[in-house]
């Protein structure tokens, strides 16, 4: 009686060899669709932004899509920012919006005084690292700015900490108070 237990036992071992052979010589295939992650991230920061110039009384009008973020038309951007006063400027930059720093171009990257779209790509950096065994992120998958900056450091780590921190920045600039001990410190 064990004998054919065992026999069973082969039967399926072998099954299974044959049936999944295919998958263990497959190349690695990345499971991430990372135009898919930036689009979404990009979508939902001008889905704030929608909301936060509906709320400012800014009319869709005064801005469009440029390069995919929603901004601020040049000719509309004294009449919509000023000179960080409106209620455009505290929705966007935060408590003191002359103190947090006005954009020259404002747009969706500006969500939260810009800490959003850091903090996306620090997201993007640890989910492309937990995926490739700590590889670093190749900057066709990141979408902000001072992208050359974060991945100068080499390591998934350096270009984590330096979105996480500078969007720790950015957040303390919207608040108007220091969120430094979120930073995340140097080793």
């Amino acid at each position: 009686m064990n004998i054919r237990k065992i026999a069973v036992l082969g039967g399926f071992a072998a099954g299974a060899a044959v049936a999944f052979a295919p998958l263990a010589s497959a190349a690695p295939v990345d499971p991430i669709d990372w135009s898919s992650v930036l689009s979404s991230e990009i979508a939902s920061e001008n889905s704030i932004f929608q909301l936060e110039d509906s709320l400012a009384g800014v009319p869709s009008t005064d801005y469009s899509l440029v390069g995919g973020f929603d901004e601020i038309l040049n000719g509309d951007v004294a009449a919509v920012q000023g000179t960080g006063t409106t209620p455009f400027d505290y929705l966007i930059y935060g408590v003191d919006p002359a103190n947090a720093g006005l954009a020259g171009d404002p747009g969706s990257y500006n969500v939260f005084n810009g800490a959003e779209t850091k903090f996306d790509d620090a997201f993007n950096v640890a989910l492309y690292a937990l995926e490739n065994n700590g590889a670093l992120i190749p900057s066709a998958d990141l979408f902000g700015n001072h992208i050359a900056d974060a991945l100068a450091g080499g390591t998934a780590t350096d270009a984590f900490d330096y979105f996480w921190n500078f969007g720790v920045g950015d957040l303390s600039g919207f608040f108007d108070t220091n969120l430094s001990f979120l930073d995340i410190p140097a080793i």
